[in-house]
């Protein structure tokens, strides 16, 4: 995967997160004027418009920060969070997945109810981030979209610290 593909990655979701959390809150909600039908077209021409938009706001984050270039001061690991290693791109879509399924269990209903449950139980670590700011995110909806980019973020990390752990366990052992 080239090296501007994968700079797009991570700013790809943190994009992607809070854009289908406000889809699911507007067009499921009865309360937000003005309602509509959530019809099956409506809702993959959102979800269409949010990828589309997340594929935007990556690709110019992708392209500011390769302008800065490689040598750009900064830790080691903030780089790698926004810019992940191969092997912590595999870790993260695994990440990714996870959420992806809670999701489905979640909000459409796909799958038995002790999936549902496992995934609930599997994406409570992954949400750290968003339940320190769940405070906040009940009056300021500032802090639902931070929450989520923070979650991101909050996945990469994990994403590299596990990758480093899983490449050193493997340079032992050989």
């Amino acid at each position: 995967m080239n090296r501007f593909v994968r700079a797009m990655v991570v700013p790809f979701f943190v994009a992607l997160f809070p854009a289908v959390w406000y889809l699911n809150r507007n067009l499921t909600s009865e309360r937000l004027p003005p309602y509509t039908e959530p019809t099956t077209e409506l809702l993959l021409a959102s979800i269409g418009a949010a990828i589309i938009g997340s594929v935007v706001f990556a690709m110019v984050v992708a392209l500011i920060t390769s302008r800065r270039g490689t040598n750009e001061s900064g830790g080691l690991y903030r780089r790698r969070i926004l810019r992940p290693s191969g092997p912590a791109l595999r870790v993260f879509g695994l990440l990714i997945a996870v959420v992806f399924g809670w999701a489905l269990t979640e909000f459409v209903g796909v799958g038995p109810l002790w999936v549902e449950i496992v995934f609930s139980i599997l994406v409570l670590p992954l949400s750290i981030p968003f339940l320190l700011l769940a405070p906040l995110a009940i009056r300021f909806h500032w802090a639902v979209v931070l929450g989520l980019a923070l979650c991101v973020l909050w996945l990469s990390l994990l994403a590299t610290v596990v990758s480093d752990l899983l490449r050193r366990d493997i340079d032992v052992k050989t």
